[in-house]
């Protein structure tokens, strides 16, 4: 009898020239996904990333063969690399040639034209494409003389992925086919629950890196999204269902969700466990979640609050919508205990690890400019940027020290700060939609009464060392 995992086929998407997928980031990726689900198979698209290097101007010849299919074959190499470390096989681990297999296939070509005629004729999912084409031409820093031609040329790139992606089950002899990436792709996730065509396409999914573990719940469908709009505020629909939605990041001691045993703990876990049932409200834990893409599942109105503690920096302000500060965190970096630069650890021959998007990588752009960043995989916990310092990937990174307690329960190599003084102090927050202050006031008014009656004090003093908090 097939299991369930037979039935489905996930493909992880690495796209040529992005300076995401170096050599680490391949391996530890396709292993993991590997290990969890039995196989994958490598989407490489190569050969429409030649309109991505046409509308940045380069002659076709040179698009073609030093830029997009170049890149292609670095990206290849790596795969191949990995899989030869890891030990699989080729029907553990397939590469999808695009020129090969895809590119003059019939039946991907039918497909190119049906995702081609959609964005001809229908100007939401036009808009969307050619937002997102935006992004990513601007993103690059090139100097682009006329943007909305780029766009038109470029958005290719999009529609190709999309078109295979459509035809992929198909091809692959599966009835579901899976797109696995490193951060949302909006679009398609839209696309897949029919938003544009009202088509919810049940044979395909996406699953976020950051949560290997369960697929993304925006693919429950159109039910969930028709549940929660129509409302004017988070708080009126919240009010309504009797539902309060909540994403989470694995953060100890302020949240920490055991994946075996499916159980949460922690302060900020509490705290909404508190305010849940003062207002008569029932908790979804709606998906697990990585800091580089919570503003994104928030203003897409995938769930009313984020969970666990985020640091409001001035860009997260910008997006999104912090409460006040439950207690504030110092940050330190942190190195080997026999490490001898700890003088001055922003030098050029020292290496410092964080996440892209992350406090980690805001605080070494920051102030710590000259240090060689070393991008720990966005999938991994905040424990793991600790790892790469005690197993010598890094030299040192940064932390606040009740994280770091918790680390060092189970190392012989215990880290130690560097530094007397913190880097930085940040206020840990709450984090909700952008212009809606609805559900953040009631957050705000029940915080404040367990702040009054010592009820986070005590939280803070059963999950961790006082010492540890402001």
């Amino acid at each position: 009898m097939k299991s369930i995992e037979d039935e489905k086929y996930y493909i992880i998407g690495m796209s040529p020239g992005n300076s995401y997928f170096k050599d680490d980031e391949v391996r530890f990726l396709i292993e993991k996904i590997v290990q969890k689900f039995g196989k994958v198979a490598i989407l490489i698209a190569d050969v429409p990333a030649i309109s991505t290097y046409l509308a940045f101007g380069y002659p076709e010849n040179r698009a073609r063969r030093e830029k997009a299919m170049a890149q292609g074959n670095l990206l290849r190499n790596r795969v191949k690399r990995a899989i030869i470390q890891l030990g699989y096989s080729d029907s553990q681990v397939k590469i999808i040639n695009w020129l090969e297999e895809v590119e003059n296939n019939p039946h991907y070509i039918k497909s190119y034209e049906s995702v081609k005629e959609l964005y001809n004729q229908n100007k939401e999912f036009r808009n969307a494409a050619d937002k997102t084409t935006r992004s990513v031409l601007e993103s690059s820093n090139r100097s682009i003389s006329n943007i909305n031609n780029a766009i038109k040329i470029a958005v290719n790139y999009l529609l190709s992925e999309i078109a295979f992606l459509e035809w992929a089950p198909s091809f692959l002899k599966t009835k579901k086919v899976i797109y696995v990436y490193h951060k949302n792709w909006t679009i398609y996730e839209d696309y897949i629950v029919g938003k544009f065509d009202k088509k919810i396409r049940k044979y395909l999914d996406f699953l976020l890196l950051e949560n290997p573990w369960e697929t993304y719940n925006i693919t429950w469908g159109l039910e969930d999204e028709e549940e929660n709009s129509g409302y004017k505020s988070a708080l009126e629909k919240v009010k309504k269902t009797k539902i309060l939605r909540v994403a989470f990041s694995n953060y100890p001691p302020a949240l920490t969700y055991d994946h075996e045993y499916d159980n949460f703990n922690g302060i900020f876990y509490e705290i909404i466990v508190r305010i849940a049932r003062n207002n008569g409200w029932k908790i979804r834990w709606s998906e697990e979640t990585g800091y580089g893409v919570v503003i994104d599942g928030l203003n897409n109105n995938r769930f009313d609050v984020f969970g666990s503690p985020i640091w409001p920096i001035p860009e997260r302000r910008k997006k999104a919508n912090p409460s006040i500060s439950v207690y504030s965190s110092r940050v330190y970096p942190w190195i080997r205990s026999n490490f001898e630069f700890r003088k001055n650890l922003n030098q050029e021959n020292l290496r410092v690890a964080v996440k892209e998007n992350d406090i980690s990588d805001y605080i070494s752009t920051k102030s710590f400019s000259n240090s060689r960043r070393v991008f720990v995989p966005q999938i991994e916990s905040i424990l793991d940027l600790l790892k790469f310092v005690a197993d010598k990937k890094a030299d040192f990174t940064f932390a606040e020290p009740a994280i770091v307690e918790i680390f060092n329960k189970n190392q012989n190599n215990k880290l130690i700060r560097a530094t007397k003084t913190p880097v930085e102090t940040f206020e840990n927050t709450f984090l909700f939609r952008k212009e809606d202050n609805s559900l953040k006031e009631v957050f705000n008014k029940e915080i404040n009464k367990m702040k009054s009656d010592g009820s986070i004090k005590k939280l803070i003093e059963r999950y961790s060392s006082k010492k540890n908090y402001l």
